[in-house]
């Protein structure tokens, strides 16, 4: 670890990576987030993607050295993304998105795992929710449960990935536009292919939930984009299953317990069955552990919905 900021701005370790489109109002603590912690050995690369409101204002005030911001026209969040992606210096790229914060010591922590591990090519974390939710959220273990829940959804949530940036560069693996609002998923899904993906058994973000954030605004088409990542993932294990047939099964309708109990009768074997087939006992567990939360969903869903 470094002990002076500014000793590593043009050769960092890790890059962290956060693009931005009208976000000042969280800007600052999420800035701040990254700058306090205990591993000084990166950059901040602020993909700017056209903002019209105190963004660039915030910046602008921000004199920590580490901070690198990149101005663009209006280009959408994949397009920010993958800029970001080909100016990143760092040999690790951390995500963060602008309205979330980073927990102390997540980058020491990634880094150490990445350290032991050379196949690893994606580590995320759990995850707190803050704003309209709270609680933590537990995400897959180890590489065999990761990749089992590839056919499910995606295993790491994105603000709280490091990847590895050579595996990227190497594959040709970026940012797909043909796949909007589960542009992660996808590169998940093609970085399984590459090495490993693993998930820190602790909390390294502060999500926030809101109600002008994609997976609110986006629901229903993310959604969508989302089955077709888990269909194609099973097609690849020799399982195939339609969109329309993985959407009743893995994003149920109704609400209460006979809808509750209708979906632990008639459809969650089947899923239980999807992922012994595509991953044997990790695949299983998974199924398990997806339908829990689809029961939960079930039993807590609003009646106006």
């Amino acid at each position: 670890m470094a002990d002076d900021p500014a000793a590593h701005v043009s050769h960092p370790l890790v890059t962290v990576l956060m693009p931005v489109h009208n976000g000042a109002d969280h800007l600052p603590t999420a800035l701040a987030s990254v700058f306090a912690q205990d591993f000084a050995d990166f950059e901040l690369l602020v993909v700017d993607d056209g903002s019209t409101d105190a963004t660039p204002a915030v910046l602008a005030d921000c004199a920590d050295p580490r901070l690198r911001v990149l101005r663009l026209e209006r280009t959408g969040l994949v397009g920010a993304l993958n800029r970001g992606l080909d100016e990143a210096r760092g040999e690790f790229i951390a995500r963060l998105d602008a309205d979330d914060e980073m927990l102390p010591g997540r980058v020491a922590r990634q880094v150490e795992r990445f350290r032991r591990d050379p196949g690893l090519v994606a580590c995320g974390s759990d995850y707190l929710l803050f704003g309209a939710a709270s609680g933590l959220v537990r995400t897959p273990r180890g590489a065999k449960d990761c990749r089992a829940h590839l056919v499910f959804g995606s295993p790491i949530a994105h603000p709280a990935v490091m990847l590895r940036a050579d595996a990227l560069r190497a594959h040709g693996v970026r940012y797909r536009a043909e796949y909007p609002h589960a542009e992660d998923f996808k590169l998940f899904s093609e970085l399984a292919a590459i090495g490993t993906l693993e998930n820190l058994a602790e909390p390294g973000l502060r999500y926030r939930v809101h109600a002008g954030q994609v997976s609110q605004v986006e629901a229903g088409p993310q959604q969508h984009v989302q089955l077709r990542i888990c269909a194609e993932n099973l097609a690849a294990r020799g399982v195939p299953v339609s969109v329309e047939r993985l959407a009743r099964l893995l994003w149920p309708s109704g609400r209460g317990w006979t809808a509750a109990l209708a979906y632990v009768v008639l459809r969650l074997p089947v899923v239980v069955w999807l992922g012994a087939r595509s991953h044997w006992v990790a695949g299983a567990g998974q199924a398990l552990l997806v339908g829990r939360e689809r029961i939960r969903m079930l039993l807590h869903r609003p009646a106006a919905s």
